[in-house]
Order: structure tokens, then C-alpha cells, then sequence
């Protein structure tokens, strides 16, 4: 796997300069299978298909600490902005946090991403299907 384009992409979707159907693109190309954001320890880890891991920091100023209480729609709504491009992916992460998500795992292959709460709970969002 690529490690420079896992750190590239995580600098341009911080900064806004980079939608998550091109991070899912450039990662694939990049030999990555999938990726986890820790939104408590502020890590995003992203596997190969070929076994090798990556770790980067996740440096969000001021993040708001992740609510105990798990709001699936909140995290819907939140996921349904972004994608209209109503806010950014730093709002979008903010938002997830204080609705309840703790990390959020990213299948490629798969072509879905689940969010987590802090006791086990769950959110499953497909992709969208391609224009």
C-alpha cells in the first residue's frame, strides 16, 4: 500500500479540499482495503489488501468530546449533508462525535461504512450508488 497517498488524503479531507468518493477512489488505487477513524484517540488506520497497516493522526482543533448517547439519525442526517456538500468533513466529524460516534469503519471492497457507539451500537451506510 501507498502510505504517502493514506497521509495525502487524510491532510485534503481535513482541509476540505477532497470529497470521500475521491478518498475511497485514490485509496483503492492506492492498494488499501479498507480504514478505521478513531474519533476518541483522533487515529485513522488504514489496511492494505496486501496485510500492511498505517496510522496517522487525526488533529481536529477543539473536537467535542463523543456523546454517550448513540442518535442513528443524527449521524444519517450528518452523512446526507456531507454528501450534498452542505458542510465540510470537519463538521461532519464534529457532528458524528455529538451524536454518538466513536469511530466509523470504511469498507472499500465492501462499499459501505459503519459508525459505531460507544456501548456497541450501529449504523450501516452503503455507498451510493454510482451516476
Amino acid at each position: 500500500m501507498d502510505f504517502e497517498i493514506a497521509n495525502e488524503c487524510v491532510a485534503l479531507s481535513l482541509a476540505g479540499k477532497i470529497t470521500f468518493p475521491e478518498v475511497v477512489q485514490r485509496l483503492a488505487a492506492a492498494g488499501a482495503e479498507r480504514y478505521i477513524v478513531d474519533l476518541v484517540g483522533l487515529k485513522k488506520i488504514t489496511f492494505g489488501v496486501n496485510g500492511s497497516s498505517h496510522y496517522n493522526d487525526f488533529p481536529l482543533q477543539n473536537p467535542p468530546p463523543v456523546s454517550k448517547d448513540f442518535n442513528a439519525s443524527k449521524i444519517q442526517q450528518t452523512i446526507r449533508d456531507i454528501q450534498q456538500q452542505k458542510i465540510n468533513y470537519v463538521t461532519f466529524l464534529e457532528r458524528v462525535m455529538a451524536a454518538g460516534c466513536c469511530h466509523y469503519e470504511v469498507y472499500i471492497d465492501g462499499r459501505k461504512a459503519i459508525y459505531f457507539g460507544c456501548s456497541g451500537d450501529q449504523h450501516i451506510e452503503n455507498f451510493p450508488q454510482a451516476r
